[in-house]
């Protein structure tokens, strides 16, 4: 009767007990499913950029990031019924680049709407005349010709470059073209004309008019003398704006770029990318770094900073005021602590020192960081002085966070190293002129010889433990990122051999530093070193597939790289079998 009576106590248990099995059952499968890899990536050679675990042959994504990185026993626990296999073939897989200053959608414009002379190649004069002369006859009806960039090595020692020159090739309607630099410019008589550039007009401050002997404007603008004759000329639409970013991205892909930091902005900028973004179009990460008053055409973006939040989106955001410390080599305005050879010039300020870092603790003040245009170890230690100036009114770890940026960086005081760390400033290196090239040769005669070995020293900073990130400056400079790392590594021109001229060797870096700088140092310029920039748990899945392993081949053969895959956020955005360059 006991065992009865005892069976009778034990079946409804039983029952209960086969439930709760069946309800684990499902709670687990279901749980599985959660887990389940929406892609699993297999046999490949992934190179991670964690310092912890730098190589890894699988991964998987789900919902657009990483879920596991390691093994493939490893990684395939995460395989479901619903999983995608994709075997790589034994690839070379390594985070997507990210280009720490570019001018993307000015550049597509240039191409889309303006006169575009491309910097991959030196022109001859004759090739400039016709391209310029092509431009004007195609666009009877733009009022004014704008265009980029003529070559200082293309007149170098063979013609002047100014007002006369250009007037042979369009006399009657105005014409302003940039250097390679961004920083000079070319007009003809009919843009001085227009913008009342006499021989009576004085220099503005942080610039100056070329002027033959007589004192009469040569056409040249230096500098702010830019913006003289800039402000004249009409501005873009934001149907173009909207248009040349949609077609940029897309370009910058096929380099294996899945992250940029826009060196320059306004509303129409801002605007454009965050429809963009909402409508599904923007396939990079990009932040922007508005300026304060527009380079060129000089109107304020007072609006845009103090809103800068209602522009921000998923892949868009803005994060800092984009201000101007100093010049270029080319006319000796770049501000240095030593003399110019032969002169007792240091450059010149584009912004009053004292103006400058009074701007830069405003806007940390504001909780926003600054992007500061210095090439000059003068102008990086002002910027420092500004930086030191916030963290005395607003607290010095508040000021860390804000990680400013200098960038550029041609020449470089290693003295300065401490004073970098302290404040935590990002040493961004940038354009792509860090190898010999007709650029190099052109600087020459405004540096001299002995300073020219000195340009652009990646390697010591990084070494030192300094913030460094690389940007492109494109289109001032070269976008392919298989290019500016090779010529980190050789200091010499793409595919140079051991023994061809080189630039600064002391100032070379390794393979490994100039990949974590290209990928994870500018993920820390645009304070998403947690989400992009390297391949791990947790992070957007932006990654690309190459054609080679960038460390089993010589570093000399880095620049022939061709891009099979760009992917972000675990979709496919880019296939190709091509190199793509420019």
């Amino acid at each position: 009767m006991s065992s009865i009576l005892a069976g009778l106590v034990v079946l409804p248990s039983t029952r209960q007990l086969i439930w709760v099995f069946f309800a684990a059952f499902l709670l687990n499968g279901t749980a599985a499913k959660a887990n389940e890899a929406d892609t699993i990536f297999v046999n490949a050679r992934v190179y991670t950029v964690e310092k912890r675990q730098p190589w890894a042959e699988a991964f998987a994504v789900s919902n657009g990031r990483f879920t596991s990185v390691g093994s493939r026993a490893e990684v395939e626990k995460l395989k479901g019924e619903n999983t995608k296999i994709i075997d790589l073939g034994g690839r070379f897989v390594m985070p997507g680049f990210i280009d720490a200053h570019t001018h993307p959608i000015r550049s597509q414009l240039f191409i889309d709407v303006d006169l575009e002379i491309p910097v991959s190649s030196v022109p001859t004069i004759e090739e400039f005349k016709d391209l310029v002369e092509s431009y004007a006859d195609a666009n009877p009806d733009r009022p004014w010709l704008i265009g980029a960039a003529f070559q200082w090595a293309t007149f170098l020692g063979k013609a002047p470059i100014n007002a006369a020159f250009i007037d042979s090739i369009v006399p009657d309607r105005p014409v302003l073209i940039e250097d390679e630099t961004g920083h000079v410019a070319i007009a003809n008589s009919r843009a001085l004309e227009l913008s009342g550039i006499t021989k009576d007009t004085p220099d503005p401050v942080g610039g100056y008019f070329g002027r033959y002997e007589d004192g009469t404007p040569n056409g040249l603008l230096y500098e702010t003398a830019m913006q003289e004759v800039f402000r004249n000329s009409p501005n873009y639409t934001l149907q173009e704006v909207m248009e040349a970013a949609a077609n940029v991205f897309p370009r910058k892909h096929a380099l294996g770029i899945t992250g940029v930091k826009i060196a320059q902005g306004d509303h129409l900028w801002a605007e454009a990318l965050q429809a963009l973004d909402r409508g599904g179009k923007l396939d990079t990460q990009v932040s922007m770094t508005v300026y304060e008053i527009d380079f060129y055409r000089q109107y304020s973006n007072a609006a845009v900073i103090r809103n800068h939040k209602q522009y921000e989106s998923d892949n868009f955001r803005i994060d800092g005021v984009k201000l101007f410390a100093d010049g270029v080599p080319f006319g000796q305005t770049m501000l240095i602590k030593r003399t110019y050879p032969g002169t007792d010039k240091h450059g010149l300020p584009a912004t009053p020192p004292d103006l400058l870092r009074k701007k830069i603790a405003q806007y940390n003040g504001m909780g926003l960081s600054v992007m500061v245009h210095s090439t000059g170890d003068r102008g990086a230690e002002i910027v420092m002085e500004g930086t030191e100036m916030a963290m005395a009114e607003h607290g010095i770890e508040k000021v860390r966070a804000l990680r400013n940026q200098i960038a550029h960086n041609t020449i470089v005081d290693f003295n300065d190293f401490d004073r970098m760390k302290h404040t935590n400033v990002v040493m961004e290196f940038s354009p792509s002129h860090w190898f010999p090239r007709p650029i190099i040769r052109a600087a020459e005669k405004d540096l001299g010889a002995a300073m020219l070995q000195e340009v652009w020293p990646v390697g010591p900073p990084i070494r030192a433990g300094v913030n460094v990130a690389v940007g492109s400056d494109y289109k001032d400079g070269q976008a392919d990122p298989f290019i500016n790392t090779e010529t980190l590594v050789t200091r010499r021109a793409p595919g140079a051999a051991e023994g061809d001229e080189i630039l600064g060797p002391d100032s070379a870096t390794s393979l490994d530093d100039a990949l974590y700088a290209y990928t994870m140092g500018g993920a820390y310029a645009m304070f998403m070193e947690e989400e992009i920039g390297s391949i791990r748990p947790g992070k957007r899945a932006n990654f690309i597939v190459l054609d080679r392993n960038l460390f089993e081949i010589p570093n000399n053969e880095i620049h022939k790289t061709i891009v099979l895959e760009t992917w972000f956020e675990g979709n496919k955005v880019y296939e190709g079998s091509k190199k793509v360059s420019f």
